[in-house]
């Protein structure tokens, strides 16, 4: 997992340290604190053979590489001066792709998708490689699964009309950080990035979101990149959302704790890999676009303040709209 990413959620307790709060979601009421360097980590994950005895690890230098030119773009997203929202969106075609590239591979990596892989066990049409990662693939089916659609979905989501969002909740992430709305397991992982609404928490009160052909068929502001700013009962079912796709585990900033105002409910998405077959729960979201001359306060990143009844009482719901 990206330590530059689990970093936006962590509190910065000196230099070059970080602590996290995290849960399993076999045990969500136990949290415990992590560091980002800590959790989430695993040694070798994508090594599948080795090579005069000694482990190759080409593509987790890779995405390390990714990750570390990923971490500019990221910054002029997220530290802006001027606001929560930065003054200058969309972002630069440069910065796009890098972090297009990134996504693609926060989508690709996840143990949900190595889980969903072994389970389907189904042979895919391999593209050209080079001869050493070719090697590897052969023996790891989700190594392969990864270079065959990296390239791919990175251009999908490039393509794709971005929408970033202050969130008044608090946001959490998981080992899964990015969510599909309503296909996050689908066999065509292509087609469903093409068409459904994306979910990504950037920090504990920024996000990014991708709406879908439906969304932007209904509101021609999203059929280019926007920003928005989303009320207490959206940003609930936002990380309602983003808990239902989670693996094994949920973190969440020891400072910005979704569990003060929020408590999972209803059945996440199946796991058959692990013998839970029931139907998956379906998103429906709306949203308003905020206006191009509008922003959030940079003080409503660290200030929070009271639910109102109404938040509260639609606390357990997906929908409502989120003006600017």
């Amino acid at each position: 997992m990206s330590q530059m990413y689990l970093r936006r959620f962590g509190e910065h307790t000196g230099p070059r340290q970080y602590k996290l709060t995290a849960r399993r979601i076999d045990n969500v009421d136990q949290p415990f604190t992590a560091a980002p360097n800590k959790v989430l980590a695993e040694r070798g994950y994508y090594w599948g053979t080795t090579f005069d005895g000694i482990p190759h690890h080409g593509v987790e230098d890779l995405f390390t590489e990714l990750e570390g030119a990923t971490a500019s773009v990221l910054r002029t997203v997220l530290d802006a001066p001027e606001g929560a929202l930065p003054a200058r969106w969309p972002l630069s075609g440069s910065e796009r792709l890098m972090l297009s590239w990134w996504l693609a591979a926060q989508i690709l990596r996840t143990t949900r998708q190595r889980k969903r892989l072994a389970f389907a066990a189904q042979a895919a049409e391999r593209l050209d490689a080079p001869a050493e990662i070719a090697a590897i693939a052969a023996n790891n089916p989700h190594l392969s699964f990864i270079i065959e659609r990296l390239a791919a979905l990175a251009f999908t989501l490039y393509a794709r009309p971005w929408g970033l969002g202050f969130s008044d909740m608090c946001l959490l992430t998981s080992d899964v950080p990015v969510a599909l709305f309503n296909h996050h397991d689908a066999e065509d992982q292509l087609t469903a990035a093409a068409l459904c609404d994306i979910l990504v928490p950037l920090d504990p009160h920024r996000l990014l979101f991708m709406p879908s052909p439906r969304m932007q068929a209904d509101d021609p502001y999203k059929r280019a990149d926007h920003r928005m700013k989303i009320p207490g009962a959206v940003g609930m079912a936002l990380v309602q959302v983003a808990y239902d796709v989670a693996d094994a585990l949920v973190i969440h900033h020891p400072r910005h704790d979704p569990w003060v105002h929020w408590a999972p409910s209803g059945p996440r998405q199946p796991a058959p890999w692990n013998g839970k077959n029931h139907d998956a729960p379906k998103y429906v979201l709306e949203y308003g676009t905020l206006a191009p001359h509008l922003t959030v306060e940079r003080h409503w990143l660290t200030e929070h303040p009271p639910a109102s009844a109404k938040e509260a009482e639609e606390a357990p719901g997906i929908g409502g709209d989120a003006t600017g």
